[in-house]
């Protein structure tokens, strides 16, 4: 298990978030909370982002390592062995499209299954069609 751990925030990106600490999670802690997303509900990369700086105390979580944590998860099952415990699939950027991974074609059917809306982009993105209720925050 990897641990989390907390920096300074980099003096290049001071400019988007201020001076303070910024957490670089773990994948494992992140895997933790995928899990308490239900099912009929997503949840944002920020969102995921937003409450473990709150649980680790810092003042931001790198949104870069937060998202490619999300799309490692997603590219360490191969269609034949996905692992339905860890619904990755619910969780979308922030601009609510579907975060690009090996897994592409099945978070999409999964999160259609669910019930919500593709909206399909002319470079072959998906966009969901969700509304506030049926965000999840933490």
């Amino acid at each position: 298990m990897t641990k989390c751990k907390i920096i300074d925030i980099p003096t290049k990106m001071e400019k988007f978030y201020g001076k303070g600490k910024m957490l670089h999670p773990s994948i494992e802690e992140i895997e933790e909370l995928v899990k308490t997303i239900p099912k009929g509900f997503v949840a944002t990369i920020d969102a995921l982002a937003k409450r473990l700086a709150k649980d680790f105390g810092t003042d931001v979580t790198c949104p870069m390592r937060t998202g490619n944590a999300i799309k490692k998860i997603s590219e360490r099952y191969s269609n034949d062995n996905i692992d339905l415990k860890t619904p990755f699939w619910r969780v979308i950027r922030s601009d609510k499209m579907i975060i690009k991974s090996k897994n592409f074609d099945f978070c999409a059917s999964k999160i259609e299954d669910e019930g919500f809306k593709l909206l399909f982009t002319k470079s072959g993105a998906i966009k969901l069609d969700v509304n506030g209720n049926r965000m999840f925050f933490f």
